[in-house]
């Protein structure tokens, strides 16, 4: 079967590989955002585009159906990874990015084919892009790097990019980190940290991403325009802290005192009970309703309070948390006061809750 559908272009001068991945690992979509603004819009068209049918689970990442202008006509969209190619041309150098939802599946063999498409294209070196929810206000967004290759981690010190010793779960940036290197293509990967209460359309991070990926490539790349959508961005959310002080104490407290993970309790094992003869269900009786969390964890999806791409909230009380940190009930007139950003626009909370958490 083949995965990737599409001949990889002409002409391109010893391109950088830059890949992007929205869901898991994008928190705030700082990585589709930052790609897309080096897109521009429109984007170039795509050279190729990962089969989606090898890629996603449908019930998970739905197809959209959509009904042209005029109203005559309708189309079903399904979700695409995509290869836009990028000219450069006052740089010695030119692009090819990589970009669309993280694949569900197949990860072992997407990777190298994503790996030999690139080579083909010309592709000598790669950088991935990804973002993470971290104990920072939206004024900082700290960029840490990982690669594979002993000599261009030297090279990243010297930028003073720090590497990360993250062990865990992780998204599929990873997977074609390592598949770039048994490739034989120079790769590293850049991670941004967010603030877990601001998780849509972060344009501070974005940001961050790209004047990191400047100094990595040496390529210039256009940021003036994301960094006045960022100024714009920080504009609103001090506004919205300027108006509830108290929220503003509250945020700071929760991201310089994270609360920890809470710890099962040691205990004695219960006594064995003989076990009961099978009952039988009765037709009209209804069975064991599966909770979402254990919804989640047979999907393999991580907790509620940990996903990076979207705010979760949970009232107790006087106070909610969100994303397993205690603030105080006032803390959701933030993200309704906010307006928040994505790709160069600005959508009312109640708008970007109707498009769904992260997508634009």
């Amino acid at each position: 079967m083949q995965l990737v559908l599409g001949e990889p272009p002409a002409g391109l001068r010893r391109p950088v590989l830059l890949a992007g991945f929205g869901g898991w690992g994008d928190a705030g979509s700082a990585a589709s955002i930052a790609l897309r603004h080096v897109l521009g819009d429109p984007a170039p068209p795509a050279s190729a585009m990962l089969d989606p049918s090898a890629c996603y689970d449908f019930t998970v990442a739905r197809p959209l159906s959509t009904r042209s202008a005029d109203g005559r006509r309708w189309s079903l969209e399904y979700p695409k990874v995509a290869f836009y190619p990028l000219r450069l041309p006052g740089a010695e150098r030119d692009l090819l990015i990589l970009l669309g939802p993280e694949p569900h599946f197949r990860w072992p063999e997407l990777a190298p084919a994503i790996v030999n498409y690139a080579r083909a294209a010309g592709v000598e070196s790669m950088l991935t892009l990804g973002a993470y929810v971290g104990p920072v206000t939206h004024h900082s967004a700290p960029v840490v790097r990982r690669t594979l290759d002993p000599s261009l981690g030297e090279r990243l010190s010297e930028l003073e990019l720090q590497d990360t010793d993250y062990e865990g779960p992780t998204a599929f940036v990873t997977a074609l980190l390592h598949a770039a290197a048994a490739g034989g293509v120079t790769a590293a990967s850049l991670w941004v940290a967010t603030p877990p209460y601001l998780q849509a359309g972060n344009p501070v991070a974005a940001l961050a991403l790209l004047e990191a990926t400047g100094k990595v490539t040496r390529l210039p790349l256009e940021i003036d325009r994301l960094r006045e959508v960022a100024d714009s961005f920080l504009h609103d959310v001090e506004a919205a802290l300027e108006e509830h002080p108290e929220l503003a104490e509250q945020l700071k407290e929760m991201v310089t005192h994270p609360r920890p993970l809470a710890r099962p309790r040691s205990r004695s094992p219960a006594p064995r009970r003989p076990a009961r003869p099978p009952q039988r269900q009765s037709p009209g009786r209804s069975r064991r309703k599966i909770s979402a969390p254990a919804q989640r964890r047979r999907r393999g999806e991580p907790p509620a309070a940990t996903r990076p791409d979207r705010l979760n909230v949970r009232p107790r009380g006087r106070t909610a948390d969100i994303n397993g940190g205690s603030v105080g009930r006032s803390s959701l007139r933030l993200a309704a006061a906010t307006r928040l950003h994505c790709e160069g626009q600005k959508f009312p909370f109640q708008e970007w809750a109707a498009r769904g958490a992260g997508r634009c």
